[in-house]
């Protein structure tokens, strides 16, 4: 039997910062491993000093203190190695890098405690050397992406380089966790010990959603009701622009309210260049905090999700916006992904573009405080506090053999 006050150090090495706008899958499961007393170091990508670093300077990101520790403290028993790096990696910058984070450890982690090495990052460069420089005594390889779908990945060289990385990590690994089914499919093969480790949603903030008029944000308030809401990025590769397109011209009297940036192949984009400016009837708010989401979902009659059914979106895509949608009670309108089947009875699964522009009119029709009822009961069974029991589960048991 386990002891319940044994606990874990966990370096977590990101795909994403630490601080990026919308809350991510590692941010939701590191915070909530922290609260529980593990120690987490959480390691984002390495900056390059260029746009994205000044940019971060320009939004106060990077206090003067920042830029020499690299480190600061993210939420509790959490600390954000945040490095920058000057110069394009090499061998030698990588193992100084693995270096550093070792002395952090040392300083921060119990030497009384498993240490756990959990890659999100399957894109980081050099990544055998990072295996081979930092002590671990569990890796796990958590997947949250079908990777060499991504439009960056646009040659033949640069998706196998993605395809071989992954393949080597997914081997190494000692667990493997996949957040989608298509994910799962591609990794078991690699990897006996992978699991299905699905998306699920922060239903303690959204399930308080009060589903009234009563604090909507300012912005949302003039916009006519009823208003079909999106938030995420509006990537092309995934947001499907001609559908939203469609449906905003089949209901003239929707409201359409988008919230989050805008991009297009992986760069800034305007409504206009997606084709959306001229229609009146939707709604680009930008991108908002995610503390801010609760209250945005108050505004929102239906939650749509227009995704594209392509390589990366059916090969390991699970919005973590569906369980909280399902949280706040609003009815899910959504394309035909296979991480939705199982919960078909709580929202509209759309096999064409014509029946998901009939599922919104359906779901504004049949929604009743019974229904909403029900979708938050779904939703309280996949809570991000039940996932990581389950990976809490799954680590004890690898540990011990």
């Amino acid at each position: 039997m386990r002891n319940n006050n044994e606990k874990l150090n966990i370096i977590c090495f990101s795909n994403q910062l630490w601080d990026f706008p919308l809350w991510t899958n590692k941010r939701h499961v590191m915070s909530r491993l922290g609260k529980r007393g593990h120690r987490v170091l959480f390691v984002d990508p390495p900056i390059n000093t260029g746009r994205l670093f000044f940019k971060q300077l320009r939004e106060k990101k990077w206090p003067l203190q920042r830029l020499f520790s690299w480190i600061y403290k993210g939420q509790e028993n959490v600390l954000v190695f945040s490095p920058l790096r000057f110069v394009p990696a090499n061998k030698y910058l990588t193992k100084l890098f693995c270096n550093r984070i070792s002395g952090v450890v040392k300083k921060h982690f119990s030497i009384n405690n498993k240490t756990v090495l959990w890659v999100y990052n399957v894109e980081i460069e050099n990544i055998d050397l990072i295996l081979s420089n930092i002590k671990y005594d569990i890796l796990i390889y958590d997947c949250v992406d079908n990777y060499p779908a991504f439009p960056r990945y646009d040659t033949a060289e640069k998706k196998n380089h993605i395809i071989m990385q992954e393949d080597f990590l997914a081997r190494k690994a000692d667990l493997v966790f996949g957040t989608a089914p298509g994910l799962v499919n591609k990794l078991l093969p690699l990897n006996e010990n992978t699991f299905y480790t699905p998306n699920v949603g922060d239903y303690e903030s959204f399930s308080k959603v009060k589903n009234d008029n009563n604090g909507i944000p300012e912005d949302m308030v003039s916009i006519p009701k009823p208003r079909i809401g999106f938030t995420g990025a509006v990537d092309d590769y995934k947001f499907d622009v001609t559908l939203v397109k469609n449906i905003a011209s089949d209901y003239p009297s929707y409201s359409f309210v988008i919230i989050g940036p805008m991009a297009l192949k992986d760069r800034e984009a305007s409504a206009r260049e997606l084709g959306l400016d001229k229609l009146n009837n939707v709604y680009f708010l930008g991108s908002r905090d995610y503390s801010l989401m609760p209250c945005y979902y108050n505004g929102f009659d239906v939650m749509m999700i227009p995704y594209k059914l392509n390589d990366y979106t059916v090969g390991g895509c699970f919005p973590v916006k569906f369980h909280e949608s399902l949280a706040a009670g609003l009815p899910v309108v959504v394309t035909d992904l296979p991480a939705y089947r199982p919960f078909g009875n709580v929202c509209y699964i759309s096999k064409s573009d014509n029946e998901f522009s009939q599922n919104i009119r359906r779901a504004l029709e049949e929604d009743s405080p019974s229904r909403r009822n029900e979708r938050r009961s779904v939703a309280k069974e996949n809570s991000w506090e039940g996932k990581v029991d389950r990976m809490l589960e799954l680590i004890w048991k690898a540990l011990k053999n």
